[in-house]
């Protein structure tokens, strides 16, 4: 029960900042998670030294900044595409560093040490760094949907995992996970997105209603894929900056593998849309 009490606190502050950084619009919000980025990714960065990989953090940090930076320009209209993808050709040099770098760290497993440079940014940085192109182009309220459909997802697969989970979903990676926990998200996903709609009828329903359906099938994958980088590294949580979660990593682990997939259905309606028309 305690442990239960730890992490409603935990996430309802969590909560309560997240919707205070939406709410106050793009600016606060790109800083928000900027901060957000740079802890998940240093927790990255942290696991893969308990598997005895030293990634070079300069260097991901390195191309985080210019990815994300890229993205908020973007977002804020400072930035056309054209000069966007100026920006962005940064990463090549920065990726060629990489390689030249590592031959004067002289540590073991140079190529394995690259390749976790990169994944840092590709599995950390580059989701997140979407979010403020979708909330520039959809809006606030879209974001607040996204994230509210997020957590109904997360808070009831935990709560009904823990009452009637019985069948164990992917014991291998996550014992605690049960089908029944699986089923609860999803039906609860299903009644916030009705919910949301009434809230919220300025947000496209079928934008709503393919959100709440890709988070619902990719939560437990997201998370799963997480639990097997932990377990790999035998550590229970990526980080302690919140009480009874985890790290930013444990809290954002199912948003690095359904807002890309979000992120690409916005832009294919735009541009079914823009055919349309």
């Amino acid at each position: 029960m305690h442990k239960i009490k730890t992490r409603a606190a935990s996430g309802a502050v969590f909560a309560a900042i997240m919707l205070s950084a939406i709410y106050w619009g793009e600016y606060t919000f790109a800083a928000w998670m900027l901060f957000v980025i740079c802890v998940a990714l240093w927790e990255f960065y942290h696991i893969a030294r308990k598997l005895s990989i030293c990634p070079q953090r300069i260097t991901g940090f390195a191309m985080t900044a210019v990815l994300y930076a890229s993205c908020c320009l973007n977002s804020f209209g400072i930035l056309d595409n054209a000069h966007t993808r100026a920006l962005l050709w940064l990463l090549i040099p920065l990726g060629a560093a990489a390689f030249v770098a590592e031959l004067y760290r002289r540590r073991a497993q140079p190529f394995v040490n690259i390749a976790y440079t990169f994944l840092g940014v590709i599995y950390v940085a580059l989701p997140l760094s979407l979010m403020p192109l979708v909330f520039a182009g959809e809006g606030r309220n879209f974001i607040f949907c996204y994230f509210i459909l997020l957590w109904a997802n997360d808070t009831f697969a935990y709560l009904v995992g823990i009452c009637i989970g019985k069948h164990r979903l992917f014991p291998r990676h996550s014992p605690k996970k049960s089908w029944e926990g699986y089923i609860g998200g999803i039906l609860s996903v299903s009644l916030s997105s009705y919910v949301l709609h009434c809230i919220f009828p300025d947000v496209n329903v079928m934008h709503i209603a393919a959100t709440g359906l890709i988070i619902a099938v990719t939560s437990t994958f997201g998370d799963l894929v997480e639990s097997m980088l932990k377990r790999n590294a035998g550590i229970k949580d990526a980080g302690k900056i919140m009480p009874g979660h985890g790290g930013f990593l444990d809290r954002f682990d199912v948003t690095l593998l359904s807002f890309p997939l979000v992120f690409l259905f916005v832009k294919i309606m735009h541009w079914a849309a823009q055919l349309a028309g």
